[in-house]
């Protein structure tokens, strides 16, 4: 498994510990030091845990982190870890049952719950699936995505190199959905098994979130390229109706962020893409939000 770390040595210890409760071990824990300068990484050295590794390097960005780890795996499977969140010990037994139910499918994933500050909890509301609890095939990821919380975040999944044949990575220096862009490739052009078991903790009050301390200010290249192929000819209407939906719930989490950091005016701009119409409630929510904000602010 693979954890990138960029100056998160306050979380770094605790992380790590979740995977070594594991009832299915991990047979190796590879953390990627991005250049950090809060000695996370010698924290983790002198723990002396033996299936740990440690790769530095000059900071380049989570994605490269990521990718750096997952070429230095010795083993087709790699599940992957954000520095600060945390998996229930059972996680990885539920991945290892998924493989052994659904083998072949190039990513295989598990619901997560969210951590705000003060101790407050929510699981992820994913939307479009049946209610049964059942490891199942996703075949329709990107209408799921685009009808409530996204249903598996990148510290809930485990990738299946082979399946993927090397030709997935993340793409770098991206300044936001980095991990969608590669959810979205890998349901486009391979398979997800997805368990709506709730087995993973995102930690959302922890520090360095890039995307509340400086929230993109323009759709995110990954939504674009998906934009873009689903203009082409040879697409399902059905895929295309989904992704362009998928789109518009993207931009509507872009206006979002930017309300909530004052730039109302980049939010105004966003909310009038014709795209955020394919989700017309948050559409018109957010825009009236906007406006108290705008009224509160004269």
């Amino acid at each position: 498994m693979v954890i990138p770390l960029y100056n998160k040595s306050r979380h770094i210890i605790e992380t790590v510990n979740t995977v070594l409760a594991q009832q299915y071990p991990a047979d190796e824990i590879i953390v990627v030091d991005d250049g950090s300068s809060d000695g996370g990484a010698e924290l983790l050295e002198a723990q002396n845990i033996a299936s740990l590794v440690v790769i530095r390097q000059k900071n380049a960005g989570v994605s490269a982190a990521r990718n750096v780890g997952i070429a230095a795996a010795r083993h087709n499977f790699v599940a992957l870890l954000d520095a600060d969140d945390l998996w229930s010990p059972l996680f990885l037994a539920e991945i290892a049952r998924s493989i052994s139910e659904k083998p072949g499918a190039g990513l295989y994933a598990t619901s997560y719950q969210m951590m705000d500050g003060d101790d407050h909890y929510s699981d992820a509301v994913v939307r479009g699936l049946s209610s049964s609890s059942d490891i199942r095939l996703m075949n329709n990821y990107f209408s799921v995505a685009a009808s409530g919380d996204l249903p598996f975040i990148t510290s809930s999944v485990c990738m299946n190199r082979r399946a993927l044949g090397g030709k997935f990575v993340f793409p770098e220096r991206e300044p936001m959905g980095e991990d969608q862009d590669l959810w979205s490739q890998i349901a486009l052009f391979s398979t997800i098994v997805y368990s709506p078991r709730v087995l993973v903790m995102y930690v959302r009050c922890a520090d360095n979130r890039a995307c509340v301390n400086a929230p993109p200010k323009e759709e995110c290249p990954f939504s674009m390229r998906l934009y873009k192929y689903a203009q082409g000819p040879e697409i399902d209407a059905e895929l295309r109706d989904d992704i362009l939906k998928y789109c518009g719930s993207h931009l509507i989490s872009i206006a979002k962020l930017n309300i909530y950091s004052g730039d109302l005016s980049r939010a105004r701009a966003i909310l009038q893409d014709a795209r955020c119409w394919r989700k017309p409630f948050h559409k018109v929510w957010w825009s009236l939000i906007r406006w108290i904000y705008l009224v509160r602010s004269c």
